[in-house]
């Protein structure tokens, strides 16, 4: 037993070597099956903690999800033996995931809010944190009545030990800007991301990505270029950042970097055939579909691209029309947006793609370089 407990020990130190990915993944989940086998409580706790961040931040929110239901069911049953404030923090993460699935009823989700309210609220904490979730989930439903509700409860109430971070928080006023419109507003609420005073693992990766539609939209794309180039490299090799590529994909369809769009697609396409977070998905989707239809446009009947033989229109050659994979992306997105308007009890997603034509009319060509 104790041979497996230490090797299980090893491998999570071994673990911090890597940034998040595949490799922490991989070294976490062989750290959770050593713990597994040497059947102490504290060590299957500690590993799967380990593989939890490792999911959240590497990329395998599904995977997540699982293991943070087995935390949570021995935490319970364990009162006293595990850190509250430190499942109070993964169940935060799990909120921040939970909408992103389709097929988790819409009920669940509003069950999981209140219940992570509950156990904060026992814990003495305060609901900074709580209605910062709400706001969010709100904000998916595109109920923009409450989430303005709610995301100004959050405002006035003071942070504490479960709110996010300085970074994470300017970042949400970014966000929260954007949302309802004003873009200038965003930008200068990010400024202090963008100088580099404040930053955390994730920030300012996502802050760079949201502003870029924003940049278009204000005639700024030359600032916006800069973005993407300071953006994308902070987040081109983790598969935790689908839906941030997919901003800079349209942002360079938008710009007319078309070439520089299509080397983003062909890069993390095989991505989503291992992703099962719909709502990366259909961003990814909906990327390639505006990608594709504008490459269409000038008559251009082939690209030579290299795909994996999963996809349904693989061709052996290499050899696509932008015609038939505009075709293919816009009807993987206006499913993904059917199933979650039909949870959500709403139309946003597919307003969402029925509008997405309309960002042709903001095109101009910036030209990246090499």
């Amino acid at each position: 037993m104790s041979d497996y407990r230490e090797r299980a020990y090893e491998l999570l130190e071994e673990s911090l070597r890597f940034g998040d990915g595949e490799e922490r993944i991989a070294v976490c989940e062989s750290a959770v099956r050593e713990a597994d086998l040497c059947g102490d409580l504290q060590t299957q706790y500690i590993a799967r903690e380990q593989c939890v961040r490792a999911y959240v931040f590497g990329g395998a929110p599904e995977k997540a999800l699982v293991g943070f239901s087995w935390l949570l069911a021995q935490f319970d049953e364990n009162p006293g033996e595990f850190s509250e404030w430190g499942i109070l923090w993964k169940y935060k993460w799990m909120m921040g995931l939970i909408c992103n699935f389709p097929q988790v009823p819409k009920a669940r989700i509003y069950e999981m809010l209140d219940d992570l309210e509950a156990r904060v609220l026992r814990g003495g904490y305060g609901l900074h944190a709580v209605y910062n979730h709400r706001y969010r989930i709100e904000k998916f439903w595109d109920n923009k009545e409450k989430a303005r509700e709610y995301f100004q409860k959050m405002s006035e109430l003071p942070v504490d030990d479960l709110s996010n971070c300085s970074a994470c928080l300017r970042d949400e006023f970014v966000s929260f800007a954007i949302y309802f419109n004003m873009d200038e507003r965003a930008l200068e609420l990010a400024q202090p991301l963008l100088d580099g005073e404040d930053k955390c693992g994730t920030v300012p990766h996502r802050t760079y990505a949201k502003l870029l539609l924003p940049m278009v939209r204000l005639g700024r794309q030359d600032e916006g270029l800069s973005f993407h180039r300071a953006g994308y490299r902070l987040i081109k090799n983790n598969r935790n950042f689908v839906d941030r590529v997919s901003q800079h994909m349209i942002f360079l369809t938008l710009t007319e970097n078309l070439a520089h769009a299509l080397v983003l697609f062909e890069k993390h396409y095989p991505w989503t055939e291992q992703n099962r977070d719909g709502f990366d998905l259909f961003h990814f989707f909906r990327a390639s579909w505006l990608l594709f239809d504008m490459m269409a446009e000038p008559g251009q009947t082939a690209l030579h691209l290299s795909l994996p033989g999963s996809l349904s229109q693989y061709s052996d050659d290499g050899h696509y029309t932008p015609n038939e994979l505009a075709d293919l992306f816009k009807q993987k997105a206006d499913l993904l947006a059917k199933q979650f308007d039909l949870r959500n009890e709403t139309d946003f997603f597919s307003r969402t793609l029925a509008e997405t034509p309309a960002l042709k009319d903001l095109c101009a060509p910036f030209p990246l370089g090499a």
